[in-house]
């Protein structure tokens, strides 16, 4: 009897131990290799790439993004799909489900952050911050790296 009161009280203080650091994750969303390319003069469009991870028991959907307003006036989720012939990009509108243990790669030919309205061009070297909004109403703030121009987004490891 006193043997199975220890193993709860060891069991409820290892939970709440346990519960901070969950919180912390955020829900389970991690990101590597967050990257964009630095762009042309007269660019008004760049790409952002990463790769989204969900370290949780429960799957989530990615709904938007977002930057500050001195980068760009809009970001979206897009896809590129074939038509015919033709690779073309379209707008993701209805949210990209990433399950448990599972990792969606945003790279060329594939999902990617568009910015749109680009207010100065991007700079090999600069960083911004990219905030990706979940269905749950909850965000995650990320640091964008921009890297050389036109090369193909690498996996690079800082």
């Amino acid at each position: 009897m006193i043997n199975r009161y220890w193993q709860c009280l060891v069991l409820v203080l290892g939970l709440q131990l346990a519960l901070p650091v969950a919180a912390k994750m955020e829900h389970g969303v991690m990101v590597h290799n967050a990257n964009a390319r630095a762009t042309f003069a007269m660019a008004t469009t760049a790409a952002v790439y990463l790769t989204l991870m969900n370290h949780s028991e429960a799957a989530f959907t990615l709904t938007g993004v977002s930057v500050p307003a001195d980068i760009a006036s809009e970001a979206q989720i897009h896809t590129t799909v074939m038509e015919g012939d033709l690779m073309k990009m379209r707008q993701v509108t209805d949210g990209i489900d990433v399950a448990p243990d599972e990792m969606v790669e945003f790279k060329p030919g594939g999902y990617h952050v568009m910015l749109m309205g680009l207010v100065k061009p991007l700079t090999k070297g600069n960083k911004f911050n990219l905030t990706l909004h979940f269905a749950d109403q909850r965000s995650k703030t990320v640091e964008v790296t921009v890297g050389e121009q036109g090369k193909p987004g690498g996996h690079h490891h800082h």
